[in-house]
């Protein structure tokens, strides 16, 4: 899942006098998400018997590298809202926003969605215009067809179309461009305390929609917006040397971030852990109460303890941040959106099935019988991570590289035209 976040590891320069903003890690930190799902497939694929008793338990938990992507996504992409405010000028054009990630999200995803259909992975039936809208898990009887891990692409397509209206509004209450920083946490602050508050709403007045409701976007906002507060303390820091400093003294020790970020996932996976018992048995839901939040702030904190070291600090330093850049790592996070549409229907080709009516899943004698004992799993992570990078590579350079040509065409200023004249920042306050 490349970004589904971002065109890449660069955010846009912002005003024309400042240099060009790049986090080379963030590539590093794709892979590792996108990995982390497919380990997690592979494993639920291949059911415990054929799972390394090692990896079982944390495979079953990394779908949270889901909750990265998302963490990702929010300091990327608000980003540049956030330089906006603090620089006291207009917010990115919305229209060419939405037509970057158009470009860069929906075509790739059409034609997996496409080819799998095509070759009978899946019947979309009558209802097939909602997956091609993004559109299938705001109801029951599409929320598992097509390619189910893109529920989470769904939730990212309408963060995109959220987040220019939410950065007008911030905007608005921004009286003067020194005060934006304060403005811009307040609303990420309030977003983290709204994705708190849909979940218990939804647990406490109609649990029914829990299954359905946990891959919306307001149960979601909270992983959001701690991307966004990292963000936010980013452009913050670009204009004061003196938080600059702080906080690249406070993140230059990635392999202590990490640490802790490791020793939290254990903690997650052995005693927290995934869904059990009669949870799996809830027909509304196996994420609910106590547990469905838990499970948010460990997630939004994981992420956090991974993201402070890549977007502070010298990152040239460091063993963790040289395995993030190390070229063959980069390569898999540029093409990771490829490797999140592509891997899961592969490997579920490899196995006999005989359908599902519920989501649509046509038959097949599948391609082999798994091995006994854990080398089952391993097949299907072979199949998932050599099938996936090679559809992913074909992809990336194929369609979704050479569509990022035509990203300037909505928003492009016309021939001759006038730009507008800058408007001076408010004046800062007097001293008391």
């Amino acid at each position: 899942m490349t970004s589904i976040a971002a065109d890449a590891a660069t955010i846009a320069p912002e005003p024309a006098a400042k240099p060009r903003v790049t986090f080379p890690c963030f590539e590093g930190l794709r892979a590792l998400a996108a990995v982390m799902v497919v380990v997690h497939h592979a494993s639920s694929l291949a059911g415990p018997a054929h799972t390394p008793s090692a990896i079982r338990i944390p495979a079953e938990v990394m779908d949270s590298g889901v909750a990265v992507f998302f963490v990702l996504s929010g300091f990327l992409i608000y980003r540049p809202f956030a330089a906006a405010h603090r620089d006291g000028r207009a917010q990115p054009p919305t229209l060419a926003f939405w037509w970057r990630r158009l470009l860069r999200l929906v075509p790739a995803y059409w034609l997996a969605l496409t080819s799998f259909w095509f070759l009978g992975s899946f019947d979309l039936g009558r209802d097939w215009w909602r997956y091609y809208l993004f559109l299938q898990i705001y109801s029951r009887t599409t929320v598992l067809g097509g390619l189910v891990q893109a529920w989470s692409l769904c939730t990212e397509v309408t963060f995109y179309l959220v987040i220019p209206l939410w950065a007008y509004l911030v905007g608005k209450l921004v009286r003067s461009p020194k005060r934006a920083t304060v403005v811009d946490l307040a609303g990420c602050a309030l977003l983290y305390v709204a994705g708190f508050a849909a979940r218990a709403i939804v647990s406490n007045r109609n649990p029914t929609w829990r299954g359905l409701a946990f891959q919306w976007l307001p149960t979601n906002t909270d992983l959001f917006a701690v991307g966004m507060v990292v963000a936010v303390v980013s452009v913050a820091a670009g204009e004061s040397d003196r938080l600059r400093a702080t906080m690249d003294r406070l993140a230059q020790p990635a392999l202590a971030w990490w640490a802790a970020a490791i020793a939290l996932f254990a903690w997650y996976a052995w005693r927290a852990g995934p869904a059990v018992g009669e949870q799996l048995n809830d027909p509304n839901g196996a994420y609910r109460g106590f547990f469905w939040q838990q499970r948010q702030f460990t997630l939004g904190l994981l992420s956090l303890l991974i993201l402070l070291p890549a977007a502070f600090g010298d990152q040239d330093r460091d063993p963790v941040r040289r395995v993030l850049r190390w070229r063959p790592v980069a390569w898999v996070g540029a093409v990771s959106y490829g490797l999140y549409l592509w891997h899961f229907d592969w490997m579920k080709r490899v196995l006999p099935h005989a359908g599902n009516p519920l989501t649509g899943d046509g038959g097949w004698p599948g391609w082999f019988a798994l091995p006994a004992g854990s080398n089952g799993f391993l097949a299907l992570l072979a199949i998932g991570l050599g099938a996936g990078l090679l559809f992913a590579a074909a992809s990336w350079d194929l369609l979704e590289r050479p569509l990022l040509r035509f990203k300037g065409v909505v928003g492009a200023k016309a021939p001759g035209a006038v730009p507008p004249v800058p408007v001076p920042p408010a004046p800062d306050p007097p001293p008391t």
